[in-house]
């Protein structure tokens, strides 16, 4: 016969080995639940919080006076979309396998939360239920990048086999139109139509090279240089557009920043497609105004504006390919789409903000942590 030998006086079940402060099982219960990234709440069958952790609080932006045990799910102010999420699942006894929702946060920003939830076991048929959910804006926002560069890819295939064929007749056009006009008079009538045909030949063979530019790779040829110079450039070559409008153009940098590696050439093209897209909105004595600094590991080259900012439907990304909110975008659109692939290519991003006092801020961040030179 075996005996069963009892357990060591003081001994504590729950405690961990090497605790030498022993502590009750739901004491390190709550512990780990709290030390998890997702958010965790639960109820009990009638709606009363029986735990809620840290992450819960932090995604919903709320203290722990908002949202603590005891309290009761109808007298939470909790974002209307969640809300609802929790009642339907409290009224219906039912678990949620993954509902996504939108969040709206006070700062005007949005959170996209995936939240499942769970029936907790015990003796009746309905004993409370468990939510967990997860913060899926960067996953998602990532998600939709990778979709983007894909579209892009296609695009960019589609769109240099087309303007190659495009090349070819419109070189003969234009050397044509060349040859007439040379040996038009000044004073034959035909002469003006010649003109129209030359100029509308040189705005193809320009559409023409943007396009191919937006379609090929974005292979950077990059070199050590100092943002002032990538600035002044595209100040340069802006400044006749500006001059042509009666806009006035400004450029202006922080002192002391530092040189970094980058592309000279596309960086500078990707501020003149801004620039000339801000001299465009604004009207005839308007104000541009081009500034570089450098925030934290980045450098940032700001382009402001005072004209009517940017007004968009939730679908719309200024920054898609073909997209304009102008009769004659630049090049159908592309600029703006080439800006965020120059941006992408050197591992920075393309943003914009519209300003209280009227206007837009375009914000082109480029990052510095390699290749700097002190």
């Amino acid at each position: 016969m075996i005996r069963k030998l009892p357990p060591p006086k003081n001994q504590n079940l729950y405690a961990d080995h090497d605790d030498r402060t022993p502590r009750p099982r739901t004491e390190q219960f709550e512990q780990i639940i709290d030390s998890l990234n997702s958010g965790v709440i639960a109820f009990d069958t009638n709606g009363v919080i029986i735990m809620v952790n840290h992450a819960a609080r932090r995604y919903l932006r709320m203290s722990h006076r908002q949202l603590h045990k005891g309290m009761q799910l109808d007298g939470l102010q909790l974002p209307g979309p969640f809300v609802d999420v929790l009642r339907g699942v409290m009224a219906s006894h039912r678990p949620l396998s993954r509902r996504e929702i939108i969040v709206s946060q006070p700062d005007g920003s949005r959170k996209e939360i995936g939240l499942s939830a769970s029936l907790l076991k015990g003796p009746h048929a309905f004993n409370g239920a468990v939510f967990l959910f997860v913060d899926m804006t960067e996953r998602r926002r990532l998600e939709r990048a990778a979709e983007h560069n894909s579209r892009l890819a296609q695009i960019g295939e589609l769109t240099a086999g087309v303007v190659h064929e495009m090349r070819n007749p419109l070189t003969v056009i234009s050397g044509t139109a060349e040859l007439l006009q040379r040996k038009t008079p000044l004073d034959d009538a035909s002469r003006k139509i010649v003109n129209t045909i030359l100029l509308e030949a040189q705005s193809l063979e320009k559409l023409i090279s943007q396009f191919l530019g937006f379609a090929k790779p974005s292979d950077l040829e990059t070199t050590s240089c100092r943002p002032e110079a990538i600035a002044e450039r595209a100040y340069g070559l802006c400044l006749p557009r500006a001059r042509k409008k009666d806009v006035k153009l400004d450029i202006s940098a922080a002192p002391k920043l530092p040189q970094m590696r980058a592309d000279f050439g596309k960086l500078a093209q990707a501020i003149v497609n801004i620039v000339n897209n801000a001299i465009d909105a604004v009207p005839n004595g308007g104000h541009v105004t081009i500034h570089t600094r450098r925030e934290s590991g980045v450098i940032v080259f700001e382009i402001t504006d005072n004209g009517p900012g940017i007004h968009l439907r939730p679908e719309e990304d200024i920054f898609k390919p073909f997209f304009s909110k102008k009769e004659s975008g630049t090049a159908l659109g592309l600029g703006l789409a080439i800006v965020r692939r120059m941006a992408t290519a050197h591992g920075g991003s393309a943003s914009y903000t519209n300003l209280e006092e009227g206007g837009i801020r375009f914000s082109l961040r480029i990052p510095i942590e390699q290749g700097i030179l002190l």
